[in-house]
């Protein structure tokens, strides 16, 4: 179907907007696909489900040479699924409430065209835990609907990835004959020196790599004496970010100040909300949206997944350990990345138990140090784009190599 003997073959790719990789994880993990698979030769289409131009974010992505769509020219993204679905080889949906109002019209219109889903993360699994931190039947009763949606769009797809080996081990058990592939959230190794914002970032990059110039490894450009202060990192649009940062407050936060801890709780982030904003104080630090990481990643000691409630793998941590910044997270926001405590990460789950590990890795700087160097290198082994776009891939290519 691709029609041109350089092309790998042809990909359209839809998710609910144009992704904001420097606000939001889930828009990073779709930005990594689209430049794996731009540059690995396959033609890609991609169409947000809103339509919607998105600014330097859009222009990013033709960058890429990535043809994207908006309402200017099309009507509806049910009008892009009609006409170019089957023109391509693989089509891509990102996210259960993208994929629920577009996959039967893919498969009627497109019926030769193979359709690959990706969760981001098992919104299910995510809504049930955190109903059964609130008890809210109707919280419940939502949990259940998207179980069925999800599990209905996973096994009638061609090929479904998910990020987590929980995921991956979960699904196989309720859906054994799914055809699924696990590839955990991938992330370009950071450069060294950062550019001053993302899109001179991905400007560079694009720029270096057409020239052949490679990137270098980034290794933490000051060590523990030169650091200070712990940090979380999350979009605020995300349900969790908010509980968790709310939760580290109100029941670790004071533990470390009856321990004596000194260090300042920096909190950044996209659409930060009011009851987040009024956390600010003293030792508090609440700055919201920061378009380059890197000088934060180069000054913090520590960075803090304490995550009550989701699914999938969290960007948050795979950030950190890339910057060589140790990790101390709860067990749910660790969950199915293969990290070792005491060893890549530290993992606590009451709060006190929480307190401990985050004074020792801001007090011992041998055991700093390796955490730093071990999730750094374990980030490189399972989360960069050379260990990950293989897999990536293998899904792709087998899809094109045996149609329906």
């Amino acid at each position: 179907m691709t029609g041109f003997s350089n092309v790998r073959g042809r990909i359209l790719i839809v998710d609910h907007s144009t992704p904001t990789p420097d606000q939001d994880s889930g828009s990073a993990s779709t930005f990594s696909y689209l430049q794996i698979l731009a540059r690995s030769g396959y033609k890609v289409t991609f169409a947000p489900f809103d339509l919607r131009k998105a600014g330097r974010y859009t222009k990013a992505l033709r960058r890429l040479g990535i043809d994207t769509l908006s309402s200017r020219k099309w009507p509806s993204i049910f009008n892009v699924i009609e006409t170019l679905g089957p023109r391509h080889d693989i089509i891509l949906f990102y996210r259960a409430h993208v994929a629920m109002h577009l996959f039967d019209l893919a498969r009627k219109t497109a019926p030769k065209t193979r359709i690959v889903f990706h969760p981001v993360d098992l919104h299910f699994l995510r809504m049930q835990r955190e109903a059964a931190l609130s008890g809210d039947p109707s919280q419940i009763r939502s949990a259940d609907e998207m179980r069925t949606t999800e599990l209905s769009l996973i096994q009638r797809a061609d090929a479904t990835i998910v990020v987590s080996t929980y995921e991956k081990d979960l699904l196989k058990s309720l859906l054994p004959d799914a055809p699924l592939h696990q590839i955990p959230i991938l992330r370009e190794i950071p450069a060294a020196p950062a550019a001053n914002n993302i899109m001179e970032w991905i400007k560079d990059k694009w720029t270096k790599r057409r020239s052949g110039k490679q990137q270098s490894t980034l290794r933490p450009s000051s060590g523990f004496n030169d650091r200070k202060d712990i940090l979380f990192i999350g979009g605020f649009g995300h349900t969790p970010n908010a509980d968790a940062v709310l939760w580290f407050v109100r029941e670790v936060w004071p533990h470390l100040l009856a321990k004596g801890f000194k260090e300042r709780f920096v909190i950044v982030g996209s659409k930060i909300p009011g009851e987040i904003s009024d956390l600010a104080g003293d030792n508090i630090d609440v700055r919201g949206y920061v378009e380059d990481l890197q000088p934060l990643f180069a000054e913090c000691r520590l960075s803090i997944a304490p995550l009550r409630f989701g699914g999938g793998i969290k960007g948050k941590i795979v950030t950190s350990l890339s910057y060589g910044v140790p990790v101390v997270a709860t067990t749910i926001a660790a969950e199915g990345m293969q990290l070792v405590h005491n060893e890549t990460i530290l993992i606590a789950d009451s709060p006190n138990d929480m307190a401990d590990q985050i004074i020792a890795a801001c007090s011992d700087p041998v055991l700093w140090q390796k955490l730093s160097s071990n999730g750094q290198d374990a980030f490189i082994r399972q989360f960069s784009h050379d260990a990950g776009k293989d897999k990536v891939l293998a899904v792709f290519d087998g899809l094109i190599s045996s149609p329906a």
